[in-house]
């Protein structure tokens, strides 16, 4: 019937039209060309091309290309920011504009329970359901069953209170490739499902895991890039970024902030006696007991060999005092367990500086710190002394 409509037209018009077709599962393009036999009637002449051929490869260069924009889309929210949280918020935001979801948020696997690390469309009770490990059974049921995704309809979301609430009546679970996370995309209104769009989702489940092992691996990269290998504190790198930001905050703000420089007392001597394996075990516990006494907004970090330095945000000298001696104190009451069994106590000596009291720039205020710690040596060790120089 739609052929001989487009065969009249192509007489009406009298010039040629074109018409595609599918009969008995192939497909034709159709020629149709009017001319005029005599004064008073047209024929027609109608050639068929079979283009089966042509249209499969014409329909698969299509989807290739519809992935490569997905692709694309989802790359660029991570490549375009150095920002993680930043880049979690546009990928999101692109595959709910992929998808025309409105609701969605990602989970990722932290040993055995799952955070929500970002959402859209979702209200505070049900993000706060989220939080609480409402929906884990959920998470462990689908990565348990490893398929692809799994779609959740109105009558299995009836059964759960807190989705049901959120009006949400369709939702779709895609597991990352990794098996650390997965991805909740949620309507409020029914959904057509078919085979291209369960393709859809995979291919978008499958990028985001691609894209999610990436961040991690740069999170992981960064997080390396500033920290000391051996102890776990951060490294030098990490402590003059930091001290620059502390000494802009302070010129803006006028909010001191404090330095205190360690040193272990006789850690040669240690090295000689017990053998570097022990001085090193030495150092990861000291490591670790400076982070546990320090307050949670001080930088702790190795500045290199048996010297430890902590920035003390906010922080007057009085105060920096009060905690270099905690900090020394508990250092010099901790039982150290090294090679088989033998068991040491070891001192530290401390100096402390301010800025802006002690020095005008970042170069002045670490030689304050170094200046107090050799008086703190020179004074007989296991003392934590304040820079007396000029200001």
């Amino acid at each position: 019937m739609k052929l001989w409509k487009k065969a009249d037209q192509a007489v009406l018009d009298k010039k040629e039209a074109v018409e595609r077709i599918r009969f008995q599962n192939r497909n034709f393009e159709v020629s149709i060309l009017p001319f005029e036999a005599d004064l008073e009637q047209y024929l027609l002449r109608i050639i068929f091309k079979d283009i089966t051929n042509f249209f499969k490869l014409e329909k698969e260069l299509l989807r290739r290309n519809k992935e490569l924009i997905i692709i694309n889309n989802l790359s660029s929210a991570f490549i375009s920011s150095d920002n993680i949280d930043l880049a979690m918020e546009e990928l999101m935001d692109k595959v709910l504009l992929i998808t025309d979801f409105q609701t969605g948020w990602l989970l990722l696997k932290e040993d055995d329970t799952f955070s929500l690390q970002i959402s859209r469309g979702i209200s505070p009770e049900l993000q706060q359901n989220i939080e609480k490990g409402a929906l884990d059974p959920i998470c462990t049921d689908t990565l348990e069953i490893r398929e692809p995704l799994q779609i959740i309809e109105s009558p299995d979301i009836s059964k759960i209170s807190f989705l049901r609430e959120e009006g949400i009546i369709f939702l779709v679970v895609i597991p990352l490739i990794s098996g650390q996370g997965l991805l909740f995309l949620a309507s409020r209104v029914g959904r057509d499902f078919d085979f291209d769009f369960m393709s859809l989702l995979t291919l978008v489940g499958n990028h985001v895991s691609h894209i999610i092992d990436k961040i991690r691996m740069f999170q992981e990269t960064r997080r390396l890039s500033i920290t000391d290998s051996l102890t776990g504190l951060h490294n030098t790198r990490y402590f003059y970024r930091m001290l620059d930001l502390e000494i802009a905050r302070t010129n803006r703000y006028g909010t001191p902030f404090s330095l205190v420089l360690f040193d272990i007392d006789n850690f040669k001597q240690l090295n000689d006696r017990y053998g570097h394996q022990a001085g090193d075990v030495v150092l990861q516990e000291l490591a670790y007991i400076l982070k546990a006494v320090s307050r949670e907004s001080d930088t702790v970090v190795r500045y290199g060999g048996e010297e430890f330095i902590i920035i003390l945000p906010n922080t007057l000298e009085e105060e920096t005092i009060y905690l270099a001696n905690r900090i020394r104190n508990a250092v010099q009451e901790n039982i150290f367990t090294v090679n088989n069994g033998e068991k040491i106590r070891i001192s530290m000596s401390g100096g402390i500086a301010s800025y802006p009291r002690n020095a005008k720039d970042a170069k002045f205020l670490l030689n304050a710190a170094d200046t107090a710690l050799y008086a703190a040596k020179a004074a007989g060790k296991n003392v934590v002394l304040c820079y007396e120089g000029p200001n």
